[in-house]
């Protein structure tokens, strides 16, 4: 990056000369200069978008002030939610629809959206996962080529609504019905590995459950699904994941040979003929604990902070049927939020229920408790008053809130009412408890300069990380991301109707810059040679949108942390006198992004300028394993470039 001074009357303006790049482009942003002497620029179009960028610095006896106003009204924090699915009314199926159900979904009080992510075999975004184990496709037939993920995601995030990513299918293949056979491609290659349960007569689906489960028991189908929600994590900008209550093991399955051959080799025994049978139970609840922690552990090693959600059958019913023995899994602290389905269609059931559910939580963690309620579904509708009586209670209970399924009761059923009832109007929206105020603010929408100029400007009144989104023949799509200071932003966006920059909360680039998962001197290799890039980003490891020192600083840190004792003695590469040069030259020519206010209310920035997240702070380890939950959120940038 080129550097110049340029006097103009009365100012001091700084004219940063910078190479645009596929992913975004480095500096703090631009302060208007329409007013302003000639600045020389640089254009250039990447994956159609022109990037154009200026910094200007104020004269020292100049203050400026950026003030964040955000709406004076606020009503008590708590969970509003609901489901989204691609099941029932029209909602995200089609895309058509989207954004027009996301927004009345904001205006009519919500503030978390549930969305259907993993489903019957299939994946609502591209998994290389699911495609290269299957061989066939890893979408359903509906979709195509869309990314739901990526359309919904950003209509929630335009919205101010917190997104977690709905796996709701978890260890279900299929839905085969009773005595049917697997068709899908994940259902069939599970088949034919032998990692799909059978219940006692054989069959993978029968009357009390008409599924075709993965087996829990087998490490690789762990795996597998543990990979397939890590794509989505590393992938999306995503505020949470979200598995249901087929995180599970129903009790009539087990009784094919790979559970045979491996409850033998484990416990020396043979499979029992009763569903019941306490030691068979225990075995089985084990795996599927045994899941639930491999999974929290690997989401937070991939995006700490990231929220995790369990949202299991009512207990004791999931104890025992479902082997779903979520109770021990709150003891333990494996999930940051429990939203057990306390699906019940009359106030007076719900009552009946709910006791159990609030029995696991000691006094004062009801604030991991998001209660799901029931307003449709199967049978008959709950009664709006039933609906809002079991709000209620929930509120008197001390939860963090609730979730209704789902989202055609919300908006098509009980709409008015539920407007009505939460007020936004006379009381303000409530922000998610787990996130807090400004986690998702406003988007910066962009003016077009001149109608089809494709040219669209923005004001920038929080520095920070931004995608940058756009509406193209009516879907929204990420075409980039963007690091932006206070001021004014340009953008050549060709073919949108509708241009904005949405906050940006993925984590940094770790230094395997290789992707083969290891941190050693091949990744050492591919920082050498994009070194002073702007364009290839793969070794940019402290998220700066450049390749020099500084990554190569944190390269040193991997490297020597991932040697083993007893490993054979290794040494750093240096880099060459010419290297060691252009690093030099590179950090003289690094620029700093201002610490600016915070987009979350009492919020002090970290030290580099990023707003912080502070959450409440809580370590147990108890019976199972030990995750630490309440962790002060990281205040870290996303991770390498994805292409649109």
């Amino acid at each position: 990056m080129s550097v110049s001074a340029i006097e103009a009357p009365g100012k001091m303006h700084m004219c940063a000369r910078l190479g645009a790049r596929a992913h975004g482009w480095a500096g703090a942003g631009r302060v208007s200069v329409r007013n302003a002497a000639p600045f020389p620029t640089l254009w250039r179009c990447e994956n159609g978008v022109l990037f154009n960028f200026f910094t200007r610095a104020a004269a020292p006896t100049a203050i400026l002030l950026v003030t964040l106003v955000q709406g004076a009204l606020a009503a008590p924090a708590e969970v509003r939610g609901t489901w989204l699915t691609t099941t029932g009314p029209d909602h995200i199926k089609s895309g058509a629809n989207t954004g027009a159900v996301i927004a009345d979904l904001r205006a009519i009080g919500l503030n978390t959206a549930y969305v259907e992510t993993w489903k019957n075999g299939y994946s609502n975004f591209p998994s290389q996962t699911l495609s290269s184990l299957t061989g066939g496709p890893d979408r359903s037939t509906f979709l195509g080529s869309r990314d739901l993920v990526q359309e919904t995601l950003i209509q929630s995030h335009r919205n101010g609504m917190e997104y977690i990513g709905w796996f709701e299918y978890g260890f279900a293949a299929q839905f085969v019905g009773s005595g049917g056979v697997p068709s899908n491609p994940l259902a069939v290659t599970m088949r034919d590995r032998g990692w799909l349960l059978r219940d006692a007569s054989g069959q993978y689906g029968n009357s009390s459950n008409q599924f075709a489960w993965m087996n829990p028991a087998v490490p690789e189908v762990r795996r597998f699904l543990i990979d397939l929600t890590l794509e989505a994590v590393v992938r999306y900008d995503l505020d949470g994941v979200q598995f249901d209550d087929r995180l599970a093991w129903p009790k009539e399955f087990g009784w094919d040979s790979t559970t045979a051959a491996l409850y033998l080799q484990e416990t020396g025994r043979s499979l029992p003929t009763s569903v019941n049978d306490a030691n068979f139970r225990a075995w089985r609840q084990s795996k599927v604990t045994l899941f639930a922690s491999e999974l929290t552990s690997a989401i937070e090693a991939a995006r700490p902070g990231l929220h995790v959600s369990v949202a299991p059958s009512v207990t004791s019913f999931s104890d025992t049927e479902y082997n779903a023995p979520w109770p021990a899994w709150q003891n333990a602290g494996l999930f940051d939020e429990y939203a057990p389905q306390v699906y019940r269609d009359n106030i007076n059931s719900f009552n009946a229920t709910l006791g159990a559910q609030l029995a696991p939580f000691d006094p004062g963690q009801r604030d991991e408790l998001v209660v799901g309620l029931r307003a449709n579904g199967s049978g008959a509708n709950t009664p709006y008053a039933d609906l809002q009586a079991m709000i209620d209670r929930v509120r008197v209970e001390g939860a963090a809130g609730h979730s209704i399924w789902y989202s055609s009761a919300v908006r098509d059923l009980y709409g008015p009412q539920l407007s009505a009832y939460y007020d936004v109007a006379g009381q303000g929206q409530a922000d998610n408890p787990f996130f807090g105020p400004g986690w998702r603010p406003p988007a910066v929408v962009g003016s077009q300069t001149a109608p089809g100029s494709g040219s669209w400007s923005f004001t920038v009144a929080q520095g920070g990380r931004y995608r940058i989104v756009a509406e193209k023949n009516g879907l929204w799509t990420e075409l980039a991301t963007a690091s932006l200071g206070l001021g004014d932003a340009d953008f050549q966006v060709a073919g949108a109707t509708q241009v904005e920059l949405l906050i940006d909360r993925r984590p940094l680039q770790t230094p395997d810059f290789n992707g083969d998962g290891l941190v050693d001197a091949a990744d050492y290799t591919v920082w050498r040679d994009t070194l002073g890039s702007t364009l290839d980003l793969r070794a940019d490891a402290n998220g700066d949108l450049r390749i020099d020192g500084l990554d190569l600083d944190r390269w040193r840190l991997g490297f020597a942390v991932a040697g083993r004792p007893g490993a054979p003695a290794r040494s750093v590469p240096e880099p060459a006198a010419w290297v060691l040069t252009a690093v030099l030259i590179g950090a003289r020519r690094r620029t700093t992004v201002a610490k600016t206010a915070s987009v979350r209310q009492g919020v002090q920035p970290s030290a580099d300028g990023r707003p912080g997240a502070p959450r409440r702070l809580r370590t147990r380890s108890i019976g199972l394993a030990t995750r630490r939950q309440g962790a002060t959120r990281p205040t870290v940038m996303p991770p390498a470039p994805r292409l649109p």
